[in-house]
This record gives structure tokens, sequence and C-alpha cells, in this order.
């Protein structure tokens, strides 16, 4: 069973380093879904419950926010409305200090997903990665923490090929 547990890290591993070698937002915060929704299902077989939870509630901010960028509607009311539900889950599910890493992580995953503009998203997103990377390496989920420290690397490449690069050419 162990081994079945990391196996399914290791997955969400690879769909959490793609997400941000994507461009768009709406092609990053699909891949982060599936990221969420494959980590929610570790973290069960792993007893976090705080932490799967957390990504359950992530899967359904994420299909909002895909379809209200996509109509050009306002994030704001999923922010708000889901910045506070994390913040009340998260505490229902409080189960020592490490419980405060995902929540952080997910209020600032909760903004930045939110955002229209790729860029802001990119920078709010760094310290949620490595916020996850230490709850994942508390709780032994070393998928979780491994994928979590590639995705910052990835964020980091994702980062410099399109803001910083983007900005030396102009």
């Amino acid at each position: 069973m162990d081994f079945l547990i990391q196996l399914i890290g290791f997955v969400g591993l690879a769909t959490s380093i793609a997400a941000f070698q994507f461009k768009k937002h709406r092609s990053i915060v699909l891949c982060k879904m599936a990221s969420e929704l494959i980590f929610a299902l570790q973290y069960i077989l792993l007893g976090a419950w705080t932490a799967a939870i957390l990504d359950g509630i992530s899967v359904i901010r994420n299909t909002l926010y895909t379809n209200f960028v996509k109509r050009g509607r306002s994030t704001t009311p999923v922010i708000i409305g889901f910045g506070l539900f994390v913040v009340v889950t998260g505490f229902a599910t409080f189960d020592g200090w490490p419980s405060l890493l995902p929540i952080a992580a997910k209020l600032l995953t909760t903004i930045s997903y939110g955002m229209k503009n790729e860029k802001l998203l990119r920078f709010i997103t760094l310290p949620s990665c490595i916020m996850w990377s230490i709850y994942n390496l508390q709780v032994g989920s070393l998928g979780g923490a491994l994928g979590d420290t590639l995705a910052l690397i990835s964020l980091l490449i994702g980062i410099y090929k399109f803001d910083i690069k983007k900005e030396k050419a102009c």
C-alpha cells in the first residue's frame, strides 16, 4: 500500500511540474487542478485530512476560475469565497502547526490562480511551493515533497521564460 501511495504522489508530481510550463491561464489552472485531485487522493490515503480537503476544494475553485476567466468575468467573488472557505475548513481540520502550511499555501494559490495576469499568478505561487514541500515532508509524502520542489523549479523556469526573458527583449 505504501508503494501505491507514493506512486500516486509521483503521478501528481508530473502534472504539477507540467503546469508552469504553460503560458496561458486556463492551461496552468487546469493542469494544477489535475495535480490537486491526484494529491487529494494521496493525502486521503496518508490520513492528512487538512491537505486532502483543501486540495479537493481547489479542484472546485479552479473549475470556477477557468469558467469565470473564459467568460471575462471577475474572479474576485470566487477568491473571497474560497479564501474564507479555506480558512474555515483548514482550522476545522487543524492537526497541529504543520496544518498551517497548507492553509497558508492554499490561500496564496486561491489568490494567484484567480488572477488573469499569468505573471502575477506565477510570482504569488512561489511561496506556496515552498510551504507544500515542507508540509509534504512532515506528513511523509515523498512524491509530494519532490513534486513541489520540482514544481518550484518549473515555476522559476516559467518565470524566466515568460516574464523575465520577455522583459529583457523589450
